[in-house]
């Protein structure tokens, strides 16, 4: 069950990653709203790496913790780059989905399961 969910939500960020990799390629951007999407982009690599190598038992708290970044830095990217909402809604797919990882392997965690 756990890689099967590892993979869904691996693929979901790296859609994110595509997103925010396309999104600075337009060249209208401001210093700002290219060095919040750079944030983003770390926050999307961080979290795909740690998908990669996770041990639930080790990484939940940290993977709870990048998911928490990744929402702060794409609310603010949402006010910022109010034209690229697209890239905004992928990354929040992305957050959601490292969220419901975070509450499934919490709950096999306590189950004593993983």
């Amino acid at each position: 069950m756990a890689n099967t969910e590892i993979r869904n939500t691996l693929k979901i960020v790296r859609e994110a990653e595509n997103a925010v990799t396309d999104a600075l390629d337009k060249p209208d951007l401001t210093q700002k709203q290219r060095d919040l999407l750079d944030e983003l982009s770390d926050s999307l690599r961080d979290l795909d790496n740690l998908l990669v190598m996770i041990d639930l038992n080790k990484s939940i708290d940290r993977l709870e913790g990048e998911s928490k970044k990744l929402t702060d830095l794409n609310k603010r990217t949402q006010k910022s780059l109010g034209q690229l909402t697209k890239v905004a809604k992928t990354v929040d797919t992305a957050t959601k989905g490292i969220d419901a990882l975070v509450k499934a392997f919490g709950i096999l965690v306590k189950a004593g399961i993983a």
